[in-house]
């Protein structure tokens, strides 16, 4: 119990410990940015918001929109905005303690789950919002 306590504590100190830390760079936020599509790939991000898309499409159209976006989509100007928006939003260590959480099988299990979890969530919050937004016209013109 002691021995485990005490390497605890060193790792928690290795961890906190500032050299541990990338400086906030524009290119270590890339190298970061890259190392975390690389773990979360642009092209599998981009797939499955296709077929989500697809989803809402009468069935006869499904594939063939499937089909159709995943040719014509330009993969590499997406990747490109991805990357960007990664590196302006997100400092170094941010985008390195993603690709470390995302690449992990814990990271991989809560990633493979989102879908199913936007899936449960987003329905009810997007009637929530409508009904605000009916609301709140409502309101307006009764001014």
């Amino acid at each position: 119990m002691k021995r485990s306590v005490s390497v605890g504590v060193v790792l928690a100190a290795l961890w906190a410990h500032p050299a541990l830390a990338l400086d906030d760079t524009a290119v270590n936020r890339r190298l970061e940015a890259e190392r975390y599509e690389r773990v979360v790939p642009t092209v599998e991000v981009l797939e499955t918001s296709v077929i989500r898309v697809a989803r809402m499409l009468p069935a006869e159209h499904r594939q063939p929109f499937i089909d159709y976006a995943l040719l014509h989509i330009d993969r590499e100007r997406i990747r490109a905005t991805v990357l960007s928006a990664l590196t302006e939003t997100f400092t170094a260590n941010e985008l390195r303690a993603m690709a470390n959480f995302f690449g992990s099988p814990l990271g991989q299990s809560v990633a493979s789950k989102m879908g199913t979890y936007t899936d449960r969530v987003m329905p009810g919050v997007m009637m929530t919002v409508r009904a605000a937004a009916t609301r709140y016209a409502r309101d307006q013109g009764a001014e």
